[in-house]
């Protein structure tokens, strides 16, 4: 290093000594080194607080301060100014305690030269320099660790944590002095120990892990880990896990992967359905019709009667399918979930039977959902049902209702859906409960662990929550019973009044139909159906036969029943071309498969008996008279 240019403060009390160095600062030939003196403590304290020194030469025998007190005093005022002790021949050993407390060197009195003193500033301001840079580069990554989003530890190769970085506490929730000194294995999930110990056996090369750490609230998070044996180093002397965690981004992962699953199982389902409930039209169209021209003592009634209810068993069915492909048609209502638990009482109570105890507790106050009624009331029912399955010797069933505010840091921390307000409804029983197998598959379509299910309970229920803009979680242990909590978007609306749904008394009518549908089956029961019941019917198996039926007819048209999906054009866009010309004509869509369909337009879902088409009939023209 250049000595030309530092600044130099002498603190020496000794006139003789001042300028003995003084001369061999003149003598090192640095023209342009400056030194300045002072032969008290005081006066170089307050030197070094109004100047700039690179180096302090200095006396530990001063008259306003003695001995080791000299460098403390001095170095506490200026930490970053390297300090060379000056001392006497029998002061050595003093002079060697001064180094060890800080001094980056020291001079004997009567043994300096120009050399030597020209040595001694140069190594005291290089090494200050040098330990400066460094104490620049460790706080540089000590604030990297200790500001990183990931866990940085240092563990002994059986596993002892000695060193944890901040980021333990807000992640894991463990202050770091319960984390230091103990076994990370002890921290690991049962199922994830043998494999987290036979990755630690292989880090002599990097290595990563995923596995369940237990957080401060005894709930399990998901850590992704990388680790390095770096024991041979001897500043780390251990192994350097880091480790991220990603217990939000494996649930987002499953999320996904079921919804996944769940869309490829529902496209196929809602395929089946469409086409299985054109058959299913059939079935029950005829049979039913059959029924009403037998009379009580038929030989055949009993038979043609277990077709009938083989079809509506097999309608149910459908139904489910279309449910868990989210394409069930839904008629939502704005309701008070209280209301639809309360009227439902009495059903659940015999559906669970004398040994199961069931108790409400309901928030008052709730804010009102918007859901199809039916469907809410399918789910709790699935729900009860498995509940009730679950509770052979008996137990007891708890349905609550509350309000619920979900923040983003809860949306994080638990399984819930997005943030915002919702109307939870929890049912929670006291059976067998499950395991995270059985629990990991509990919405999938077709699994069940009865001998004699479907599969399709839970499944439906999903899928009718789902589509109502809802989410529906699930909390199970064996032996611990189960928890199902259905969460729905409330609205600031008052709740829709439920109409009840009187038979009209006159099934039969005299209006003249135009029947629409492609599937010659379907068409020709429904025809068959309709004439029974007075209607006269014109019937056409196409969009465009249809449209030409409609401009001979004009306006003698009276309503219109067309399937929703045809080909070519399809049935709602040949509605809108008819009611162009006929603007009073009513329409009726129906379909074998779940359409969206607008609350105020008429819909059949296939299959339907004679009575619902007469009823449903009656009350679409009835709009019209």
């Amino acid at each position: 290093m250049n000595l030309e240019g530092i600044r130099v403060l002498l603190v020496e009390d000794n006139p003789g000594d001042a300028r003995l160095f003084q001369e061999l600062v003149r003598d090192t030939g640095a023209g342009r080194l400056k030194l300045e003196h002072v032969n008290r403590l005081s006066t170089a304290l307050d030197r070094l607080t109004n100047g700039n020194f690179d180096v302090v030469l200095l006396d530990l025998s001063l008259p306003d301060e003695q001995g080791l007190a000299t460098l403390t005093r001095t170095h506490a005022h200026a930490p970053n100014v390297p300090i060379v002790v000056l001392t006497g021949l029998d002061d050595e050993a003093l002079a060697v305690k001064a180094v060890r407390a800080g001094a980056q060197d020291y001079l004997v009195k009567g043994r300096v030269d120009r050399d030597m003193l020209v040595r001694s500033m140069r190594y005291a301001t290089e090494r200050a320099r040098a330990l400066e840079a460094l104490e620049r580069r460790e706080e540089h990554y000590r604030s990297l660790i200790e500001n990183s989003l990931d866990l940085v530890s240092i563990l002994n190769l059986d596993g002892t944590i000695r060193y944890a970085s901040p980021s333990h506490e807000r992640i894991l929730g463990y202050p770091l002095e319960e984390l230091v000194g103990q076994n990370a294995f002890s921290f690991i999930h049962p199922d994830d120990l043998a494999i987290t110990r036979a990755a630690f056996a292989r880090l002599n090369q990097s290595a990563s892990i995923e596995c369940r750490f237990r957080h401060k609230d005894e709930t399990w998070r998901v850590l992704e880990s990388f680790g390095r044996n770096l024991s041979h180093l001897p500043g780390v002397c251990g192994l350097v896990i880091n480790s991220r965690d990603i217990t939000d981004r494996k649930r987002l992962e499953e999320q996904l992967h079921h919804s996944q699953r769940q869309e490829a199982v529902g496209r196929l389902a809602g395929g089946v359905a469409h086409d299985f409930n054109n058959l299913l039209m059939v079935i029950t169209g005829y049979s039913q019709m059959l029924l009403d021209s037998m009379h009580a003592g038929d030989p055949a009634r009993d038979d043609l009667e277990q077709i009938s209810k083989a079809a509506r068993r097999a309608t149910d069915l459908t139904h489910q399918l279309l449910a868990i492909s989210r394409r069930q048609v839904a008629r939502p209502l704005i309701i008070d979930l209280n209301l639809l638990v309360q009227d439902m009482d009495r059903m659940l109570r015999r559906v669970l039977g004398e040994d199961i105890e069931l108790i409400n507790d309901l928030a008052p106050a709730l804010k009102t959902v918007r859901v199809d009624p039916g469907q809410m009331e399918q789910v709790i029912l699935n729900i009860a049902v498995n509940a009730r399955d679950a509770m052979p010797n008996g137990g007891k069933l708890t349905i609550e209702t509350a309000g619920l505010s979900v923040t983003e840091e809860f949306e994080r921390q638990r399984q819930s859906p997005a943030a915002g307000e919702y109307a939870m409804l929890s049912m929670s029983d006291t059976g067998v409960g499950m395991d995270t197998q059985v629990l990991a598959c509990v919405f999938e379509p077709f699994f069940t662990t009865k001998e004699h299910g479907t599969g399709l309970g839970l499944s439906t229920s999903y899928g009718i929550v789902k589509q109502s803009g809802g989410e529906i979680c699930v909390d199970s242990k064996p032996g611990g019973g189960t928890t199902f909590r259905v969460y729905l978007p409330v609205v600031e609306q008052p709740a829709d009044e439920l109409a009840v749904r009187q038979d009209s008394p006159i099934l039969r009518g005299t209006e003249t139909i135009l029947l629409v549908e492609d599937e010659d089956g379907v068409r020709h029961v429904m025809e068959t159906m309709l004439k029974r019941h007075g209607y006269q019917v014109v019937s056409s198996a196409s969009s465009s036969d249809a449209l030409g039926q409609a401009e001979r007819l004009g306006g003698a048209i009276d309503l219109l029943i067309t399937d929703v999906i045809m080909p070519g054009m399809s049935g709602r866009k040949m509605a809108e071309c008819m009611l162009k010309h006929c603007p009073r004509m009513k329409v009726l869509y129906v379909s074998g498969y779940g359409e969206s369909m607008d609350a105020e337009a008429a819909f059949l879902q296939k299959p339907f008996t004679t009575e619902e088409l007469a009823l449903k009939l009656r009350e679409v023209l009835r709009e019209r008279e």
